[in-house]
């Protein structure tokens, strides 16, 4: 499971990211995509994956998560359901 608490994303007690606005970040500060609307995005700004009726959709797997699943699996943070979507995406869920 991730946690998010403040701008900072922990997995099991290790920072492994950042929120930078609409940006995410590895810990080390890489920017590693973005979300904007309902896609997100990748560092070179192709998009990776969308919400689309009440899924997250992939691309790179054509893999349709119920956003329910992405929410249980994003704790704390206060993102917009994209943004969330996007740590998922980005991070792993």
């Amino acid at each position: 499971m991730v946690k998010i608490v403040g701008n900072d994303i922990w997995r099991s007690g290790e920072k492994i990211g950042f929120i930078d606005g609409d940006h995410i970040r590895t810990h080390d500060g890489h920017r590693i995509g973005y979300f904007e609307g309902n896609y997100v995005y990748n560092q070179d700004g192709n998009k990776t994956a969308e919400i689309e009726n009440g899924y997250l959709v992939s691309y790179g797997g054509n893999a349709r998560i119920p956003l329910d699943k992405v929410n249980e699996s994003i704790e704390g943070g206060v993102l917009p359901e994209i943004g969330k979507c996007a740590v998922y995406v980005l991070l792993g869920g």
